[in-house]
């Protein structure tokens, strides 16, 4: 028993340390992968998006980006990639959380559906995530958490965004964090609320609360959550969601990820809408079975294989020597525990 644990132990060392080889944000060109969806050349982005294939890349190792299907965080943990923020719609989701009824979730919290990178910025999923800052930011919030940093992270995103999604124009926005620290607008949008009249930016106003539409809703559930009525529930409410909100350091216009566009520039990932579908998960795929070429050395059509770079161990190995490890060591060391446990 005791050589066998030795034995796995020995492996997973080996394993990490020749086997194992992923994309690596430090060998990231962010001169290949434009910032802004708008600079994002169509017909390049389709070739990006294939180019870490076998087909056109000696092994697609070295593109793969390990993504955690359950990545699990608080409102407090996330920080926006994002400012273009719309007050109405994330106190209307508020309400619908504290109501039970928001889409998807029932209550605070729940799935973003989105991807948050390494360094724990969202790429989408922002005003549910407002909302659940608004209302119980400790509240749990999941998502695809993506073991590549922020930056880097959004021009792949947007590279898949046109070349995979095939959605070429980014979604509008406006707004900002400042807005969710004013107590008198924050007042004067439930208010709206309260009476249906709030806008909802596509020409009409947002009905009851999220998931549950009748007339007179949003002060009902007020007046629930705060034990009060009428416009005291009101200021209760806005008062309670401002509290909230300063408590959570991504609800800052100063905490958004540096040099980030705007929301018209960044990915669009929509699973209920984009000609491709399901987005979500061809996007996952893309990203952890190395699609995009996000590292040296790049493929694409025409690449001669037969003359091409070493085999992804090989050139883990090189790397590892590069690193001052002795593989050949590890592998003899290995050897010699099966060795010696087969003996047994």
């Amino acid at each position: 028993m005791k050589d066998m644990k030795i034995l796995l132990k020995e492996w997973k060392k080996y394993e990490k340390t020749l086997l194992t080889e992923e994309a690596d944000p430090a060998k990231f060109d962010f001169k290949r992968f434009p910032k802004g969806l708008s600079q994002v050349d169509p017909a390049a982005a389709k070739l990006a998006v294939k180019a870490g294939n076998d087909e056109y890349d000696e092994g697609t190792s070295d593109d793969e980006i390990s993504v955690d299907l359950k990545g699990t965080w608080s409102a407090a943990q996330l920080l926006p990639s994002q400012n273009s923020m719309n007050l109405g719609k994330a106190a209307w989701f508020a309400l619908g959380m504290a109501n039970g009824t928001m889409f998807q979730s029932g209550g605070p919290g729940g799935n973003l559906g989105a991807f948050v990178s390494d360094d724990n910025y969202m790429m989408d999923g922002h005003h549910r995530w407002a909302a659940t800052a608004m209302i119980k930011p400790a509240a749990p919030i999941h998502g695809y958490s993506v073991q590549f940093p922020g930056k880097a992270l959004v021009r792949i995103l947007n590279t898949i965004t046109k070349g995979l999604l095939g959605v070429n124009k980014g979604k509008p926005g406006k707004g900002n964090f400042a807005q969710f620290h004013d107590l008198n607008k924050v007042k004067t949008v439930l208010t709206n609320l309260a009476q249906d009249m709030q806008p909802n930016g596509k020409g009409g106003t947002f009905a009851g609360v999220a998931g549950s539409f009748e007339p007179g809703k949003a002060l009902e559930v007020m007046e629930k959550l705060t034990g009060q009525e009428g416009e005291a529930a009101i200021d209760a409410t806005a008062q309670l969601m401002v509290k909230n909100v300063k408590a959570v350091k991504g609800m800052n216009d100063a905490n958004v990820m540096p040099g980030a566009s705007s929301r018209i520039d960044m990915p669009v990932i929509d699973v209920e809408d984009g000609p491709v579908q399901p987005a979500d998960k061809l996007t996952i795929k893309a990203l952890q079975t190395g699609q995009v070429d996000v590292n040296p050395p790049y493929g694409g059509p025409g690449k001669d294989k037969s003359s091409a770079q070493a085999s992804p161990i090989e050139r883990r190995k090189a790397a590892a020597l590069a690193e001052n490890l002795d593989v050949d060591a590890l592998a003899n060391k290995l050897a010699e525990t099966i060795i010696r446990t087969l003996k047994k």
